[in-house]
């Protein structure tokens, strides 16, 4: 029952049913169950793209990355459309280096629909993870047949976040042997942890000068008490 419950949402995301997808919550070294599909990507201004041509020995393709900025944060962007001439699928994305977020929410979503450099895809992953180190990864064989064949591409899969800023990441791809290709992420140390240091060293100072501050009229305090007795 459940299995049909999932094909059917499946479906009905596939035809654009769905308004607005429910977010799927990354844990650490906790799987997925699924990553939700949403009919279009969530807009918002393009801040930088790249293309990289991936070539060895069991696979080869194109590698599209992108970030933009939303009113939520930063969404990184991430497809591969592997070439017919491919000996293999591709099992397996990651993205690095998300650690900047720290323990804050990462969400993730894919959609088979074509925007900006992205193109239509039509091999959606399966299931997705978050590793203690900050990796975050996009499967696609619970079966061990629904690879990025050659000749298919993939969904485009989407890490929502509430950054603000960002640096050049990794895009890692995996089947039997890995390749890398152009990425970005969070940049690191984010503004808002850059605030709250600031504020803690501010807090610290003004802690500092006021028990300076205490101290001297304590000393004065005792010293005019003494200049009176003398």
């Amino acid at each position: 029952m459940k299995h049909a419950m999932k094909n059917a949402a499946l479906a009905l995301a596939l035809t654009g049913a769905f308004g607005m997808a429910n977010a799927t919550v990354l844990t650490p070294n906790v799987l997925t169950s699924s990553v939700d599909i949403t009919p279009a990507f969530f807009g918002g201004t393009l801040l930088n793209s790249a293309i990289t041509n991936v070539s060895n020995l069991s696979y080869n393709g194109i590698a599209r990355t992108a970030v933009y900025q939303t009113s939520t944060g930063l969404d990184f962007y991430y497809q591969f459309s592997n070439n017919s001439t491919s000996k293999n699928g591709i099992e397996r994305f990651t993205a690095f280096d998300f650690s900047s977020l720290g323990a804050a929410a990462v969400d993730v979503f894919q959609t088979s629909q074509a925007f900006g450099i992205f193109t239509a895809g039509t091999e959606a992953s399966s299931y997705a993870d978050r590793t203690t180190k900050n990796v975050v990864g996009f499967s696609f064989v619970p079966n061990g047949f629904s690879k990025i064949q050659p000749g298919v591409t993939s969904y485009t899969q989407i890490i929502r976040t509430n950054a603000h800023n960002y640096v050049a990441g990794n895009f890692g791809l995996l089947d039997g042997i890995g390749d890398n290709a152009r990425g970005f992420a969070p940049a690191v140390p984010e503004p808002a942890t850059n605030a709250l240091l600031l504020s803690g060293l501010g807090m610290i100072g003004f802690i500092g000068r006021r028990r300076l501050s205490q101290g001297a009229s304590a000393l004065f305090s005792h010293g005019a008490a003494e200049h009176r007795f003398a």
